[in-house]
């Protein structure tokens, strides 16, 4: 497909070259993450939150033009589709159906261990705190500026897939590659596909962001089997996991069918 990008007048510059932009955006996300390695528990984490919330309604629209130009904070938000919410009701259970979705698949792989131990400790206050910046910030970036970026230079599915592969590729620890590092990439570009799966179907962010946001919180807590036989455990976990994904986008395609944006406008 032909990048057609230079030849439309955005007023930014950057936003005239999708593909370094695209670079810069993962690039500047994944630096600012060393802002939670601060000394302190509270602290960090905040900074993190704020700086990436600057970054993301006052930056990007404004001052650094992405992905479309500078536009209103409305525009701007409506490009990377987190408005419109409508139907509010309707995103939001859709968001917590995939959340239960998921987490019971793997609580279910978990208990098929015989090894699960309930520990309410793996969902400290903190970590509510955390999952705000990973449910709201990675779902702007990755399935909002940077989709919309990628859509520009390529045809739906493909931008789709790439956009998946470089949210599973920022996870990825280098330094510490292992086979089960890896399969968990691989995890999280099929969940990066139901992610946007969920988004285009529902023409917004919200329910990505409910479903990520709760997701993230409580994995820890479906996920202790302490003792469980490491192949086992990760063999079932993916494997009932993997099959959520696939019920959960059958789900979405149902439920945004049956519950149109037009009912509720």
């Amino acid at each position: 497909m032909t990048d057609i990008s230079q030849q439309i007048p955005y007023n930014s510059r950057l936003a005239r070259y999708p593909k370094p932009a695209i670079a810069l955006t993962a690039v500047t996300y994944v630096l600012l993450g060393f802002i939670e390695t601060l000394p302190g528990k509270v602290i960090p984490p905040l900074l993190y939150f704020l700086a990436l919330g600057i970054l993301a309604l006052y930056l990007m629209p404004y001052v650094v033009g992405l992905p479309n130009g500078r536009k209103s904070l409305g525009d701007y938000c409506l490009d990377i589709r987190l408005l419109p919410m409508r139907p509010l009701w309707r995103n939001i259970l859709l968001g917590l159906l995939m959340a239960t979705l998921t987490l019971s698949s793997i609580l279910l792989a978990s208990l098929l261990t015989k090894h699960f131990v309930l520990d309410w400790s793996t969902v400290p206050a903190l970590r509510w705190l955390k999952g705000l910046t990973r449910g709201i910030w990675e779902e702007v970036f990755f399935r909002g500026i940077i989709l919309a970026m990628f859509m520009r230079l390529y045809r739906q599915r493909r931008a789709v897939l790439l956009s998946s592969f470089l949210f599973a590729v920022v996870h990825l620890n280098p330094m510490a590659l292992n086979p089960e590092m890896i399969v968990d990439t691989v995890s999280l570009f099929f969940m990066g596909l139901l992610f946007i799966y969920i988004i285009l179907k529902s023409g917004s962010l919200l329910p990505a962001i409910v479903f990520h946001y709760l997701h993230d919180i409580f994995v820890l807590l479906v996920q202790n089997a302490p003792g469980a036989d490491k192949i086992l455990a990760t063999a079932l976990l993916y494997s009932f996991l993997w099959v959520a994904f696939i019920i959960g986008a059958v789900l979405t395609k149902y439920i945004v069918e049956h519950w149109p944006i037009k009912d509720y406008a």
